[in-house]
C-alpha cells in the first residue's frame, strides 16, 4: 500500500479503468518510470492482467526504451495483441 501511495501520490492519476490486480502487477517494479510507462500503455490498450504479464515478460519497457522505432514497436504490440485475440 505504501509503494502504491508512494508511485500515485495524487487520486486523480489512478486510472479507473485499471484493476487492483493491474497496480499489483505493474508495482512489482522498482523503477518509477516503468511503472509510469505499465500504467499508461495498460489504460490505452485496456490489456487484461494476463496479457501485462506477458507484455513485461517480454521486457517491453527495455525494449521500448533502447529502441529508436518507437512507434513500430508500439504497432507490433497492437498487432501481436490483435492475433492473439483472433
Amino acid at each position: 500500500m505504501r509503494k502504491f501511495y508512494c508511485s500515485f501520490p495524487k487520486s486523480e492519476t489512478v486510472s479507473h479503468i485499471l484493476s487492483w490486480s493491474h497496480y499489483f502487477e505493474i508495482l512489482k517494479s522498482d523503477d518509477p518510470l516503468e511503472i509510469s510507462f505499465y500504467a499508461k500503455e495498460c489504460e490505452a490498450q485496456k490489456w487484461s492482467v494476463r496479457e501485462l504479464k506477458r507484455q513485461k515478460s517480454t521486457a517491453l519497457f527495455q525494449r521500448f526504451a533502447l529502441s529508436k522505432d518507437k512507434e513500430g514497436i508500439l504497432l507490433d504490440i497492437n498487432k501481436d495483441k490483435n492475433e492473439i485475440a483472433k
